[in-house]
């Protein structure tokens, strides 16, 4: 049940926010580490941070959609509302530098692998950032003046780009989406597949936010 006065459970939702922005900046992108270990077992964390060493496209993208979703909700009187708005402008600052005029934005978006054999434009990230570009512009959150050409330019090519054709039903298709990319998982780029729900379901939001805008 939704309780919008339960302060406890507001401090909780904003302090997993606060453990991504303390562990997981990557400075020189603006973006942030897949994940992090606070045990500082795992043979990938940083042993100050125990962030991982890669900025996965996803998981930037589960963040990013997280964060505009939850200033919808988070009372503006909650002393976290000031600094989520600051962790999301902050990260759409990074990633309208990180877009790539292919399309979209890489697998593993920090350097040197954009551009590197194997890597590639990836769409579920791709359409998850565009709906936060989108939802953020729409709600006031980001400047319409600064954000709203890339995001437009970026839902233009990600239509281009990942909506296909089934050429046997003849029905649209969603593609290049990666299957997995999990902590655990091994170092090679992942299976993409099509019509993958994690970024399909994306594309929908962003179309949605896309119309929405159109018609303001």
């Amino acid at each position: 049940m939704f309780e919008p006065d339960n302060a406890t459970a507001w401090d909780d939702i904003v302090h997993q926010f606060d453990l991504i922005e303390f562990h997981c900046p990557n400075q020189q992108t603006g973006l942030r580490y897949h994940g992090y270990d606070e045990s500082f077992a795992a043979v990938w964390a940083n042993n100050v941070t125990g962030a991982s060493p890669h900025v996965w496209d996803r998981a930037v993208g589960w963040y990013f959609m997280a964060l505009v979703d939850v200033l919808d909700w988070l009372p503006e009187s909650h002393p976290g509302h000031s600094r989520l708005l600051k962790y999301f402008t902050k990260l759409a600052m990074g990633l309208k530098r990180n877009w790539d005029s292919q399309g979209g934005w890489w697998l593993v978006m920090d350097a040197p692998y954009p551009g590197m054999a194997g890597n590639y434009i990836e769409s579920s990230g791709t359409a998850m950032f565009i709906y936060g570009f989108l939802k953020g512009i729409r709600e006031g959150y980001l400047d319409k003046n600064s954000y709203d050409e890339i995001a437009k330019r970026a839902y233009d090519a990600m239509v281009e780009k990942f909506v296909g054709r089934n050429k046997t039903t003849a029905m649209l298709t969603w593609e290049g989406t990666v299957n997995v990319g999990s902590l655990s998982g091994n170092a090679s780029y992942e299976p993409v597949v099509e019509n993958h729900l994690n970024g399909a379901g994306p594309f929908v939001y962003a179309s949605v936010e896309f119309e929405a805008l159109q018609e303001s």
